[in-house]
């Protein structure tokens, strides 16, 4: 029987299988994670509010139209109980049925444009909403194509798609519902208090009276849901992890026999997610059956005061009328309280997931730090000099690495797995910061150049590839958008692509499903050399490019590869010695340290590490 790996182990497997960087770290640290577990502190409530404002003050005048037409609405809704007690008091009992008659047309009339005027305002309040969320889904987009990659490793893919989608749909869904509703309902509740006590102020105090217990009971409700449905975000963009991980490596996973494994991580996470789904509908469920509870209240209470007042004072102190009157608009006082309760719980919702989408937006920018040197071209001269790098404070990676590159020579980097080779790569394009020390290209701190030009200036092949949604053909024109149709196929010939494309069903049309999940990894690696080909850099940096290649396709593509490194700075990291026995300089990392460097001869003639590799290589 194969052997049950435990969940730990078989994660650790399958992150490093899906995706190296996501491995873990020589020393065990994790440099990635899903997303958090468990829930942060609240934040400011307020502040993320008047930020939400902010987005509504960019249309203030539209929203004052709204405010102003449901001013007026509202107003004329608010006179039918009015309406209501002049047709008790001074048609109805006096039996003049015209007057009843018109008070009913008036009562019609102010339903008509009470329609007409909230389907205006709901339209266009839509409008509004959708623009404000597209502006910030754009802005929190941006952000993710500006955040550094140790951004990445702490939140995990998961967490982030979450707070785009999922988060910012809890937006929409609280600015459409909410601002509508507390505009109306404050309308409302100043009309109705005017109207109650135009009619009788004794009857009016005692519906006042219950608003303290109301707003303790919503305030009190309130901490409890918005608790709930911030835990509720946060486990699911944990689920949103555990779903896109094990997607990614389904086939591993699968060649494990491990499927009841993750189904038992997933039951687990999806647990707790039921929890704090349960407990936040809970307490949101309970604050509509309280205000159901005392709207019946308050209107018995009135109708009982209003006809012990009638019966022991009359009128003209209280009338008929009047009870009527103030009876119905207890009602419509309630109701835009219990309004303001319900939409309070869709704004918690809102709140959370804008806090998430927030932080998000606010996250540092690696182009914060960019530098002010534009450069068109580099000569290649490259030099590190007492550079340390740490992915954490516990895990050191690289330690005092110093070696320089002429411009022009082969720099090739050799040395066990996770002895930080590729994390050399890294940081030379500035995936990270140095803790330490500097790099050197052309004489010039790599800190001081341009991030965007630095990079276009770097051609980089790593082990593992991606390929985007697409055509072949926009894949490897991804390299360079202004190259031509001819400069693409060049490309793809000189990467020993075009042979292989040459003989799919549409050639260079042909699509690429996501991640170029329908070609193989030998043929993905050669589409991203031909990518990098079209790129024609300056420095070229060969990340085991050739490891998933066969020997007879490899041996094709180094002939290659020799033509575009003539004359350019080149840094190949590779297992197999023998495909960098040419280089001017092989540097020999272990442990994050650079313990040898030379030629292949004289680190031959030292019989140190280097000697040792090459003898368990080619030994036989």
């Amino acid at each position: 029987m194969s052997k049950i790996l435990t969940k730990r182990e078989l994660k650790a497997d399958l992150l490093k299988t899906i995706d190296p960087s996501k491995a873990p770290t020589p020393q065990g640290g994790m440099r990635r994670n899903r997303g958090p577990m468990m829930g942060p502190k609240p934040k400011n409530v307020s502040a993320t509010i008047k930020r939400l404002l902010a987005y509504l003050g960019l249309y203030k005048f539209a929203i004052l139209f709204i405010a102003l037409t449901l001013i007026v609405a509202t107003f004329l809704n608010l006179l039918i109980p009015t309406l209501f007690s002049i047709a008790l008091d001074d048609y109805f009992l006096t039996f003049d049925f015209t007057g009843v008659y018109r008070i009913v047309l008036m009562i019609l009339g102010i339903a008509l444009i009470n329609s007409l005027v909230r389907f205006t305002s709901r339209f266009t309040m839509v409008r509004i909403t959708q623009k404000i969320i597209k502006q910030i889904r754009e802005e929190a987009f941006a952000k993710l194509m500006k955040a550094p990659i140790s951004y990445y490793d702490e939140k995990g893919a998961g967490d982030l798609v979450s707070r785009i989608s999922n988060d910012i749909d809890l937006i929409n869904q609280s600015l459409g519902q909410t601002v509508l509703e507390f505009i109306n309902s404050f309308i409302i509740l100043i009309g109705v208090t005017v109207l109650m006590f135009r009619l009788n102020w004794a009857l009016s105090l005692i519906v006042l009276g219950f608003i303290p217990i109301i707003l303790l009971f919503v305030v009190y409700i309130s901490k409890k849901t918005r608790k709930g449905f911030k835990e509720q975000q946060i486990h699911l963009a944990a689920l949103n992890g555990i779903i896109e991980e094990n997607i990614s490596g389904i086939k591993v996973v699968k060649l494990y026999g491990q499927e009841g494994a993750f189904t038992e991580e997933f039951s687990e996470e999806n647990e707790k997610l039921k929890t704090a789904g349960f407990m936040a509908q809970f307490y949101a469920g309970i604050l509509w059956p309280f205000i159901l509870f005392l709207n019946n209240l308050i209107y018995l209470v009135v109708i009982a005061v209003g006809a012990f007042l009638f019966i022991s004072i009359g009128a003209p102190f209280i009338t008929i009328g009047s009870i009527a009157g103030v009876s119905q608009y207890s009602r419509q006082f309630i109701m835009p309280i219990s309004n303001l309760g319900q939409q309070f719980n869709a704004l918690m919702q809102g709140i959370a997931g804008a806090e998430r989408v927030f932080e998000l937006i606010d996250a540092p920018s690696e182009y914060d730090a960019d530098g002010e040197r534009a450069i068109d071209t580099f000569k290649g001269a490259l030099a590190f000099e007492g550079v340390h790098f740490s992915y954490s404070e516990e895990v050191k990676v690289l330690e005092d690495i110093n070696f320089t590159a002429e411009p022009g020579q082969l720099i090739a980097i050799v040395g066990p797995t996770g002895g930080g080779k590729t994390t050399t790569i890294k940081v030379l394009n500035r995936f990270y910061n140095l803790d330490a020390g500097r790099i050197l290209i052309d004489g010039h701190d790599i800190q001081t150049y341009q991030m965007d030009a630095l990079r276009k200036r770097i051609g980089i092949v790593l082990q593992d590839t991606h390929l985007f949604k697409g055509t072949v053909f926009e894949n490897i024109h991804y390299g360079d958008f202004n190259a031509t149709e001819t400069e693409v196929i060049a490309a793809a010939k000189a990467a020993g692509a075009h042979d292989f494309i040459a003989k799919l069903p549409k050639r260079y049309d042909t699509l690429v499903t996501e991640g170029g999940q329908n070609f193989s990894q030998g043929e993905r690696q050669l589409i991203s050399i031909a990518r990098t080909l079209l790129n024609n850099p300056d420095l070229l940096i060969l990340d085991e490019a050739t490891s998933n290649i066969d020997t007879r396709t490899e041996a094709k593509i180094q002939a290659s590869l020799e033509v575009l490194m003539k004359n350019r700075t080149s840094i190949v990291i590779a297992h197999r010695l023998q495909t960098i026995q040419k280089a001017d300089k092989i540097l020999v990392i272990d442990h994050g340290k650079l313990i040898e460097q030379g030629t292949h001869a004289s680190l031959l003639e030292q019989k140190g590490f280097y000697y040792d590799l090459y003898q368990a290589q080619f030994a036989a």
